[in-house]
Formats: C-alpha cells, sequence, structure tokens
C-alpha cells in the first residue's frame, strides 16, 4: 500500500512538471556536452593539480548567461576519491551564443585532499540550470537529460 502511494505521489509530481512547463521546449535538451575528461597536471590561472574539461554546444536559439553543471567523479576502482562528496556542482557565467560550441575547464583542485595518480572517471554529468539573455531559464533539476555511463 506505502508503495502504490509512494508510486502515484511520484506519478503526479512527475506529470505536473511536465503540464506546467507551458511548452514542449522544456522536454528537449538544448545543450550538447562533448568530450568531458579530468586532465591531471597544471594549467595557468585554472588549476594547480586537477581539471574538468569539456565543451559546451548550445542547442537552443537563445543566448546563454550562465549554467549550472552537476557530475559525479570516481576513482579508477570506481570509488569516492575524495573525503567529501563525489558530486560536483559548478555555476559557469559565459555568454554562449546560439549554435555556439564552447570550450571549459572546472578546477578540481578545492575538493582534492591527496593528488590523484590517474585521471579521475566521470559520471552522471549534465547541465542543472540554464539562464538565457532574454531573462527565461531551462532546469533539469533531476538529471533527466544526464550521461550516466562512466567516462574516462
Amino acid at each position: 500500500m506505502i508503495k502504490r502511494i509512494c508510486f502515484l505521489t511520484f506519478l503526479l509530481i512527475f506529470l505536473g512538471s511536465l503540464l506546467s512547463c507551458g511548452t514542449v521546449d522544456c522536454l528537449s535538451c538544448p545543450y550538447v556536452i562533448d568530450n568531458p575528461r579530468v586532465e591531471l597536471g597544471s594549467v595557468e590561472e585554472k588549476y594547480n593539480f586537477a581539471g574538468m574539461h569539456f565543451s559546451l554546444c548550445n542547442e537552443s536559439n537563445k543566448t546563454i548567461e550562465d549554467f549550472t553543471m552537476s557530475f559525479m567523479l570516481y576513482d579508477s576502482d570506481g570509488n569516492n576519491p575524495f573525503i567529501g562528496s563525489n558530486c560536483i556542482v559548478s555555476k559557469c557565467s559565459w555568454n554562449i551564443a546560439a549554435g555556439a560550441l564552447v570550450d571549459f575547464i572546472i578546477n578540481l583542485d578545492p575538493f582534492i585532499s591527496t593528488v590523484p595518480d590517474e585521471p579521475y572517471q566521470i559520471d552522471y554529468i549534465y547541465i542543472r540550470e540554464i539562464h538565457y539573455s532574454d531573462g527565461s531559464s531551462w532546469k533539469d533539476p533531476f538529471g533527466m537529460y544526464c550521461v550516466r555511463e562512466a567516462i574516462e
């Protein structure tokens, strides 16, 4: 009985979020993440030990002002490599024109307690929220458009 109530509650919330969209724009993914990878070493003014590199393509017809990205990192054994959480959330403020592809680096140094011997694996990578220059936004708080296989 409790499982049925939980399922119905989830279903109502999910359907309510779809109906509240107002358009089908919220049902499509307005971006493409390309070539996500962790690199070790140092990149001047970016990081000293490790950084997550990726390209983001704005697939919408609007200019992106900023976006919030989420991803998880693992060591080669599939374990959390940090003392704290391995879920990284980063807000990037950068204007990305419609159709443009831009390269980004996220500094991982604040999460590292020991210098890694090999690059981390990336999993569950997605954009949580996008703010556009026209004042509108797009949200994916649950990672519906995430990449779910470990990327080395």
